[in-house]
């Protein structure tokens, strides 16, 4: 009788063994998806986001320090504020409406 509980619970410890490396084998692959995902999603969210990249931003500012001579001293200062952290003067003009405002959130 000794000998048949001994191959009983071989064959559960075997089983166990075998579930938990099965488990640890799943719990690594989904780990492994879910960083690769992460990196995918992010990259194509860095293509995809409208910006400045650094090829296009480097002729902006060439075109931009350029075109700033024609301002006076303070808005030369400022302009080249702006070109340090990537943005361009406003070229438009304001003009009254007479609708409500609009509120916009979550920009950054």
């Amino acid at each position: 009788m000794a000998m048949e509980t001994t191959k009983a619970a071989d064959v559960r410890i075997r089983a166990r063994d075998s579930a938990l490396s099965l488990l640890n084998n799943l719990t690594a692959g989904i780990a492994f998806a879910a960083v690769a995902g992460v990196g995918i999603f992010g990259t194509i969210s860095a293509l995809t986001i409208p910006g400045v990249s650094a090829s296009s931003g480097s002729t902006a500012s060439a075109a931009t320090a350029s075109s700033s001579s024609s301002y006076s001293t303070s808005t030369s200062s400022s302009s080249s504020n702006s070109l340090s952290s990537g943005l361009q003067p406003s070229t438009g003009t304001v003009q009254s409406a007479s609708s409500s405002g609009v509120a916009v959130s979550g920009g950054s």
